[in-house]
C-alpha cells in the first residue's frame, strides 16, 4: 500500500520535510502553509500523513520496540537518539499527531514573525488561523505578546503632550516621520522609530506639563495656550 502510494505523493502532496515537524509541534496547517510559502490546499491532512508515512517507513519495524521503551520510562528523546531519527517522529510513530486547535504557544512564532513584518492584527489573525477576536483577547490577556511595540497617532499625541493639529503639522513638517504601518486614517510607528523622534527632534520640553516640542517658539507656544 505504501509503495502504490509513492506516486500520489509525488504528484500531489510534495510537503517539505520541515512541514512535518512542525505539524509535530501542533501548528495548524495554515499557520504551517504561510511558513513554508505554499497554498493551503497544498498541506492537507492527508498529504500531512503520507509526508510522515515516508519518514516514518524505514523504522516500521522499530516501533514496537520505541512503545516498550516508553513503557520502561525512557524518554522519547533517548530513543529517537538511540534509533538516529528525529524525536516528533517516535511521537508522531506512537501517539499520532497532537491536537491543532491553536493555542497563543502554537501560533506565538508565526504570529511575531507576520506582526515583525508589518502585518495587521486581522491578517495575522487569518493567516494563523484563529478570528481577530481571539488574537484580540489573548493579547489582553497577556497570554500572547506581540514585539516591539506599536505607537498610534493618538498614542503618539498622548505621550508627548501634543493637540491633533499639531501632530498634523509635525507630520507635514517631516518633524513625525511617515508612519510604519496601518492605514491613512489608522497609521502607527514602532517603538524605536518614536524614540528616536524623541531623542533627535523633541529637545523642548513644556517646565509644566512636560510636553515636548522641535523648537523653542513651539514651546511657547504652547506655555502661552495652555498654561496662562
Amino acid at each position: 500500500m505504501w509503495q502504490a502510494s509513492r506516486r500520489a505523493y509525488h504528484q500531489r502532496y510534495a510537503v517539505p520535510v520541515e512541514g512535518v515537524g512542525l505539524r509535530a509541534a501542533g501548528r495548524a496547517t495554515a499557520s504551517i502553509s504561510a511558513e513554508l510559502g505554499l497554498t493551503r490546499s497544498a498541506v492537507r491532512p492527508a498529504a500531512l500523513d503520507l509526508a510522515a508515512l515516508r519518514l516514518i517507513t524505514p523504522f516500521l519495524a522499530d516501533v514496537p520496540a520505541w512503545r516498550t521503551g516508553r513503557d520502561d520510562g525512557h524518554p522519547d528523546s533517548q530513543i529517537a537518539q538511540l534509533y538516529d531519527t528525529p524525536e516528533h517522529l517516535v511521537r508522531i510513530a506512537l501517539d499520532g499527531w497532537p491536537p491543532t486547535h491553536p493555542t497563543p504557544g502554537s501560533i506565538e512564532q508565526d504570529a511575531l514573525r507576520l506582526w515583525r513584518n508589518g502585518a495587521e492584527l486581522g491578517d495575522i489573525a487569518t493567516s494563523v488561523g484563529v478570528s481577530a477576536d481571539t488574537l484580540r483577547q489573548w493579547l489582553r490577556e497577556g497570554s500572547l505578546h506581540l514585539s516591539p511595540t506599536r505607537i498610534t497617532a493618538i498614542e503618539v499625541t498622548q505621550r508627548f503632550g501634543w493637540s491633533r493639529s499639531l501632530n498634523r503639522k509635525y507630520r507635514l513638517d517631516g518633524v513625525l516621520p511617515e508612519p510604519d504601518g496601518g492605514s491613512r486614517t489608522r497609521p502607527w510607528w514602532w517603538e524605536e522609530t518614536i524614540a528616536r523622534v524623541a531623542g533627535t527632534s523633541l529637545r523642548h520640553r513644556c517646565s509644566h506639563c512636560g510636553a515636548r516640542m522641535a523648537s523653542a517658539k513651539g514651546r511657547a507656544m504652547h506655555e502661552n495656550t495652555r498654561h496662562t
